[in-house]
């Protein structure tokens, strides 16, 4: 019997997980993700700049944003933000950005463009928070 419940809660549990965004967006009039967090990628000869247009009524978290290269974290820098500090009630006080984000990673010997990938996580003011988003560079 506990084996019975277990697979029905499981069977429930995978199907809710794989309709509850959909059904939290369209019940709230939330964007998707790409939507809400716009991102742009531009290369150069000597940097790499990232920017998030992101909608108003969202926020992305500072300490959700990773830029890897083959699994290997990549330091980069904050050029221009709209930040400020949100007291979250699982994570307490986060820095989040606002209205644009603009951070350059600078091109180093070695580095793979084709395995470059962008990580990021926000939220809807509404207290919706998305996945973590994963945009590949190239």
């Amino acid at each position: 019997m506990k084996k019975f419940i277990a697979i029905i809660l499981l069977s429930l549990n995978l199907y809710s997980n794989s309709n509850t965004s959909d059904f939290l967006i369209k019940q709230n009039n939330v964007l998707p993700a790409n939507k809400a967090f716009n991102i742009e990628t531009t290369i150069s000869d000597d940097s790499i700049l990232i920017s998030w247009n992101i909608k108003e009524g969202y926020y992305l978290y500072f300490k959700s944003i990773k830029i890897e290269n083959n699994y290997e974290a990549l330091n980069f820098e904050v050029l221009e933000s709209e930040e400020s500090i949100h007291n979250d009630e699982f994570f307490g006080e986060s820095k989040i950005f606002r209205d644009k984000v603009l951070i350059k990673l600078n091109k180093s010997i070695g580095l793979d463009l084709n395995n470059i990938l962008i990580k990021y996580q926000g939220c809807a003011d509404v207290g919706i928070c998305y996945p973590v988003q994963i945009h590949k560079l190239l």
